[in-house]
């Protein structure tokens, strides 16, 4: 890939233009969310969620990206001109948040998962760096049960050397075992730009948005 723009994101394959629509506090609101089908971003505090949003879309500023672990309080709603949209939600784990703003968090994505009707898709996102834990293990295990498609990203692969990455590896063959069922699963960098394109073309062609001749 070429990186010589200085912009780590790439554009071989093109996004479909994406803008900021709402956020929502409390699932009584929840009416507000767009009929379309809804693809959700989830992970832990330091996951590196809202940098993977900018990447993907290639908008740097989208989802704001804060030095503070755990500032996504709300579920903030991104659309596409594309018939679909981007749910980014509560970080979960640890944060600086209050006991209750980390409660009402939890209730909310709690209420996301359980109530919204129309997610096709739920990114679990995980710092490669870490053994994929028991809280993401079951949330891969509750998408399965609810015919919700589980893709797991393992961010942060910059950071790891080869042995460090095979061990990442293993430990998602292992958790695909545990569970016995298989899932989609990409490997990322923000920094390099590892895995972004290929979550890209993961998207488009789930939602049957075009792509050109020689990316089909």
């Amino acid at each position: 890939m070429n990186t010589s723009s200085g912009n780590p994101y790439h554009e071989e394959i093109h996004f479909p233009n994406t803008y900021f629509v709402s956020s929502i506090g409390s699932f009584a609101e929840g009416a507000d969310l767009p009929e379309e089908p809804l693809l959700g971003f989830v992970g832990r505090s330091n996951s590196g969620k809202s940098s993977l949003l900018n990447a993907i879309t290639n908008k740097r500023g989208l989802a704001k990206v804060s030095k503070t672990p755990g500032k996504t309080k709300l579920i903030n709603i991104f659309g596409t001109k594309a018939g679909f949209s981007l749910i980014d939600l509560p970080g979960f784990g640890y944060s600086k948040a209050s006991y209750k703003e980390h409660k009402d968090m939890m209730l909310l994505l709690d209420q996301f998962l359980n109530l919204t009707k129309n997610l096709r898709f739920l990114f679990i996102l995980c710092d490669a760096a870490r053994t994929l834990p028991e809280e993401e293990m079951q949330m891969v295990e509750t998408c399965h049960q609810k015919k919700i498609i589980p893709v797991v990203v393992r961010t942060k692969v910059d950071k790891l050397n080869q042995k460090e990455k095979n061990l990442v590896q293993k430990d998602m063959e292992l958790a695909m075992n545990e569970l016995g069922f298989t899932f989609p699963l990409f490997f990322t960098s923000t920094n390099s730009g590892k895995g972004i394109n290929e979550i890209r073309k993961f998207i488009l062609e789930k939602m049957k948005v075009s792509l050109p001749a020689n990316l089909g």
